[in-house]
């Protein structure tokens, strides 16, 4: 293949990526401010449903952080952390309920020893330190292909190498979906049937996580583009 076909497409590949990760980030941000302006029937807070869910649901070394940042909740199981944003802890809101819902389905994945949880976790930790050398390869890669030094083939290898560690990347994220929409589905459940939402906010709660669900996809490219500065945790 000619040598400038190559770098244009590689060039496209990254535009797109980039088209993705944005379009579909925007997208769930837009849903879930719509929704935080929605209440909740049980009036309650993200920061309070998470405390009687740790007990309800007996995840008694569960521990709380608060994040300085939109739509930074997680669940992190290497210190069994249900992590908050700001937003999501203080408003008694539709949108809390359901992300600190869908948390909560995470913890309860780790608490019944998911094998699929525990190899996404196993994945992650290697993808995590080898994501960072996917863009440097690609362009250093890209950079010998062109000016032949020493020859085509160390510069092509480069980028043989670059789409390896993304292809493993992508397993990962891939192997994440099932357990993604494996937590909403408990996190609806559980927001069913300790009647935490009306039908007609059950509904709305559906909708966000089916979106939440679409940009999934995304997450294939997380780690690939700077995009937010680093969380800061409040003190």
């Amino acid at each position: 293949m000619d040598k400038y076909k190559i770098i244009a497409i590689a060039l496209i590949v990254v535009v797109v990526l980039l088209i993705v990760v944005l379009s579909s980030r925007s997208r769930i941000i837009r849903a879930y401010d719509k929704y935080l302006k929605v209440g909740n029937k049980a009036n309650l807070t993200g920061k309070e449903l998470a405390i009687i869910s740790k007990n309800k649901l007996q995840l008694d070394d569960l521990k709380f952080a608060v994040l300085d940042k939109k739509l930074c909740d997680a669940y992190s199981p290497k210190h069994n952390v249900l992590i908050l944003s700001q937003e999501v802890c203080d408003t008694a809101s539709l949108s809390s309920l359901t992300i600190v819902a869908h948390e909560l389905g995470h913890a309860m994945q780790h608490k019944n020893d998911s094998a699929l949880f525990f190899l996404s976790r196993l994945l992650g930790a290697i993808t995590r330190f080898l994501n960072k050398f996917i863009l440097p390869l690609l362009v250093i890669g890209l950079f010998l292909f062109v000016i032949k030094y020493p020859n085509e083939v160390l510069g092509l290898h480069l980028m043989y190498v670059s789409f390896g560690i993304f292809g493993l990347h992508a397993l990962n994220q891939i192997i994440t979906i099932p357990l993604e929409y494996d937590a909403s589905r408990r996190a609806l459940k559980y927001l069913k049937e300790n009647k935490f939402v009306s039908p007609s906010e059950y509904k709305k709660a559906k909708k966000l996580l089916n979106i939440a669900a679409q940009t999934y996809i995304a997450n294939l490219f997380d780690g690939l583009f700077i995009l937010n500065n680093k969380p800061k945790r409040k003190k």
